[in-house]
């Protein structure tokens, strides 16, 4: 009897140990298993960080390459353009002028006939094809601009203008020689158009200004340094004492 009491205590007291023992690496196990979960997820999120940083740098690569190849088609086109360009100035065309002479009316019926007559020329239509109107006017990328001379020094006439396709080609003349030209290149590219001649805003006198209308806003140059005058777009307070449509 007391040997078997002996032996159920053994017993008793080896399963207790092996639950003890069983129990700890139950728990070694877990907190084992916890910490590799953790760092599993620590190591997906990183892969996630991973896979969306290459996804954006494929994205950055694909729109770098994309303006690399429109800078290289733009420049492309540039350098077409300023060949087509050189061609036209090659060709030289004559110089004619036509005296602004009488009344107001009579003078802007003239600068019309001026300009409709310049519409079929071949150097008009390149010259709207390559300009690009948005705050100001743009010739290859570079705001379109012109050396100020008056009539008398460059015409030896009071008040005259320039055939438009000879100023584009020299861009040399005043305010009605550019406002004709601007005036051909707009109706070519398809603007409505108007020849307008008043004062700016601030102006007084007999001096008349002459600029170019396009819808509600005017195509004129505002200032110039050393007589060099660049063309821009807006609305400059101009007013205009007579328009006449093109």
């Amino acid at each position: 009897m007391q040997k078997s009491l002996v032996i159920a205590l053994i017993i008793a007291v080896v399963a207790s140990t092996a639950s003890i023992y069983l129990y700890d690496k139950c728990v070694q196990a877990e907190t084992k298993y916890s910490l590799l979960r953790i760092e599993y997820l620590s190591l997906l999120e990183e892969r996630g960080k991973y896979v969306e940083q290459q996804k954006s740098l494929a994205e950055r690569l694909q729109n770098c390459t994309k303006m690399l190849e429109k800078a290289a088609e733009e420049r492309r086109d540039a350098e077409r353009d300023v060949e087509e360009l050189k061609d036209l100035i090659s060709t030289n065309p004559e110089r004619w002028t036509v005296r602004l002479e009488g009344s107001i009316v009579e003078r802007l019926d003239k600068v019309k006939r001026a300009i409709e007559d310049s519409l079929n020329s071949p150097i008009i239509s390149k010259f709207a094809e390559m300009i690009v109107v948005s705050d100001a006017v743009y010739l290859n990328g570079k705001r379109f601009s012109f050396d100020y001379v008056e009539d008398e020094a460059m015409l030896k006439e009071k008040d005259a203008i320039v055939n438009p396709e000879w100023f584009l080609i020299h861009r040399v003349g005043d305010c009605d020689d550019v406002a004709a030209a601007m005036a051909a290149v707009m109706k070519v590219k398809g603007y409505d158009v108007r020849f307008c001649v008043g004062q700016r805003e601030g102006e007084s006198g007999d001096s008349k200004h002459a600029w170019v209308r396009i819808g509600d806003e005017d195509v004129d140059y505002r200032y110039c340094v050393n007589r060099v005058c660049e063309m821009e777009v807006g609305y400059f307070g101009n007013i205009a004492e007579k328009c006449v449509e093109i």
